[in-house]
């Protein structure tokens, strides 16, 4: 988001309209999420083939592991309504992917951890929105951050119930509400840029998928965080 070409600085309505188109596109694939989540979960027979097929686990997270590479190398290139519809269908199938927490979780406990992640969002990224301090000089440090963290999470796979394990879950829960405020004070940069850019529609949907995998992971580390006290 930070390489948009540089043009006439837009107006703080112009800036304001960008920032909402994002936000959005975002809400939108929540809802493709929730919807396809819900439906897997109707379909016992769908929903038990996910939860015990590993390949199909794996097939699925491919894909969208595919979808997001695609999106980020091409969306400059990319018309909007093609980068919208790639955002849709990985938005359905990460709701593919998260069917089966009701399994493991239960309807109560998912519905009450995804409102208070949505606040917990929703505040991060009203901070972000409302500094008046241009953050984009803690993007490398928060990028080291979730590189060296990323690779200490899968190492907690391997123990998934020790203390390393939890210590790496809530150490996410910071890191993603600190990218959660990142990203949406990067908005207020791209937004001030792009009044007439080609790419405009594009770099929606890009800030976009950038928030929705903020809120993703930290809805998910939430959810296992709050399954602990139980």
């Amino acid at each position: 988001m930070a390489q948009a070409v540089a043009v006439r600085p837009a107006s703080q309505a112009r800036v304001n309209s960008f920032i909402a188109q994002v936000y959005l596109v975002m809400t939108l694939g929540l809802l493709v999420t929730g919807f396809v989540t819900q439906w897997v979960y109707s379909n016992k027979d769908f929903l038990l083939r996910i939860a015990t097929s590993p390949w199909l686990a794996f097939g699925i997270f491919i894909i969208q592991i595919m979808i997001v590479i695609a999106l980020s190398a091409a969306v400059m290139r990319l018309s909007p309504a093609v980068a919208f519809l790639l955002f849709v269908l990985y938005s359905g199938v990460t709701g593919l992917m998260l069917s089966t927490i009701f399994i493991y979780y239960g309807k109560a406990l998912v519905s009450s951890v995804f409102w208070f992640s949505a606040a917990t969002f929703f505040l991060a990224g009203l901070v972000g929105l409302v500094t008046k301090r241009d953050l984009s000089s803690h993007g490398m440090v928060l990028f080291m951050l979730l590189a060296g963290w990323s690779v200490a999470w899968i190492i907690s796979w391997f123990f998934p119930y020790s203390s390393f394990g939890w210590a790496m879950n809530y150490i996410g829960i910071a890191l993603f509400v600190g990218l959660a405020a990142w990203d949406a004070n990067a908005l207020k940069q791209v937004g001030a840029q792009v009044e007439s850019h080609p790419a405009r529609g594009g770099l929606v949907v890009i800030g976009a998928l950038k928030l929705y995998l903020d809120f993703i992971n930290l809805f998910l580390l939430m959810l296992r965080a709050a399954s602990r006290g139980q």
